[in-house]
């Protein structure tokens, strides 16, 4: 034990060498006169992403992070970093400071929960920062599925069909009329974390129901809470999501992907995805526009489905209304989501559609965390009608690195200090763990 804390400790310290000489070393300056970009939430790829796709547009960034290791921070094109106020108040503070250093520089925001506190004090912020994202009206709408899913039924897109319990007696009464299998979701989790946390019940994204006898056992416990989750039908299929930059009405950039893998394994976050020419899906693609022209969007969005190959169905699933996850492939593909952002929202040029190649982008713990479950803990797969070959993923996993395609969500030759970064933050964890 001693000698494999003596090597992590070693190799900890030769990363984050490695990591402060490329940072003060191989960082690249902004031009004179570039317009500073904020970006709150640079921990994640998707930050990392927005960086990477600012910087290489003339942009300056300002790099908002929870703490000095943060994987951002090592981006060469991140000018200059500041790790993140702990209070709401405080980093108020701490934006209106910049403003008052960068008088209406563009504010991008990441996470769900910082457009909410950014909208929380929109008013005082636009006083000297430009926000960039959707407003509360509209973000009010994406959060609440059941409100969503009525406007994507009007613009034509399949909705699944779904129950809203209101009462035990409702869901003891209907529960037996229903088809199964049926999946449980919140309408807006964001809403109900807190309530179901006082409350000692577990948080669950999603849940699955066989029949009649396991959905009133399921949802039995939130009796207490006194509201449901969304009871809906299930969606075979794939993982399709279309995303866009939408401005007053006018979709400005387009790309779409697949999901091949997903962590947890039968749906969540994208592990690996391919990106999907735009002559493909172009009647769902339509429709998914006249939805957010329909939200009366601006900004980017993502209109996620289900997509059934088998008989050609779209089931929709969601809008997210905000930058997704798998950002990083379609930065690779050379879609400018976020440097495309600011031009719309600042009255600069308007960015070019461009034609994307066929990409895949793999992120590497998720895929690594799945590939462990699938094979080691397959008990733990909560979706009865999750089929899969263990000996299929444990081969495709060490081949996907040869294929000439593949991209990562952190992992770049030209930028490589976010990976640097996240490496020495992995040997930190596993020291901490020993």
């Amino acid at each position: 034990d001693s000698s494999k804390e003596i090597f992590l400790a070693i190799a900890m310290r030769c990363f984050s060498i490695i990591v402060w000489l490329y940072v003060h070393c191989c960082q690249h300056p902004a031009a004179p006169g570039s317009q500073t970009v904020i970006v709150l939430g640079v921990d994640t790829p998707i930050g990392v992403a927005i960086l990477r796709d600012l910087g290489r547009h003339g942009y300056r960034c300002v790099g908002i992070g929870r703490s000095d290791s943060c994987i951002g921070f090592a981006s060469h094109h991140c000018h200059e970093s500041q790790v993140r106020a702990a209070s709401e108040d405080a980093l108020i503070e701490q934006l209106l400071a910049l403003g008052e250093r960068y008088p209406k520089a563009p504010l991008i925001a990441i996470s769900e929960h910082d457009h909410l506190l950014l909208n929380r004090h929109r008013a005082a912020l636009e006083q000297c920062l430009q926000v960039m994202g959707a407003r509360q009206e509209q973000l009010d709408i994406v959060l609440d599925k059941a409100r969503c899913n009525a406007l994507a039924a009007q613009a034509g897109i399949r909705v699944p069909h779904s129950f809203e319990p209101t009462s035990m007696q409702d869901i003891q009464s209907q529960a037996p009329q229903l088809s199964y299998p049926r999946v449980l979701k919140w309408a807006d989790p964001n809403r109900v974390v807190k309530p179901l946390q006082a409350l000692g019940l577990e948080v669950h994204k999603y849940q699955y129901a066989r029949d009649a006898q396991e959905l009133i056992r399921l949802l039995a416990p939130y009796e207490a809470l006194g509201e449901y989750p969304l009871v809906q039908e299930y969606c075979p299929g794939g993982g399709l999501g279309q995303m866009f930059l939408v401005r007053n009405g006018d979709i400005i950039l387009e790309f779409q992907h697949e999901r091949l893998h997903e962590w947890p394994p039968e749906g969540g976050v994208s592990s690996l995805c391919r990106s999907v020419p735009l002559t493909q899906h172009r009647v769902c693609r339509q429709r998914s526009a006249e939805l957010l022209r329909a939200l009366n969007w601006n900004g980017v969005a993502m209109v996620e489905y289900r997509y059934d190959q088998s008989n050609g169905e779209y089931y929709f699933m969601e809008v997210n209304g905000r930058f997704w996850g798998s950002l990083p492939l379609a930065t690779a593909a050379g879609l400018p989501f976020a440097s495309g952002l600011v031009q719309s929202a600042t009255g600069s040029d308007r960015p070019p559609q461009p034609a994307y190649p066929v990409l895949l982008c793999r992120f590497m713990i998720p895929e690594t965390r799945r590939l462990l479950r699938m094979v080691l803990q397959r008990s733990q797969i909560q979706d009865p009608w999750f089929h899969y070959s263990a000996l299929r993923e444990l081969l495709k996993y060490p081949l996907y690195f040869l294929h000439p395609a593949m991209r990562y969500y952190i992992f770049e030759w030209r930028d490589p200090g976010p990976f640097l970064a996240d490496c020495k933050n992995i040997l930190a964890k596993l020291a901490f763990w020993k």
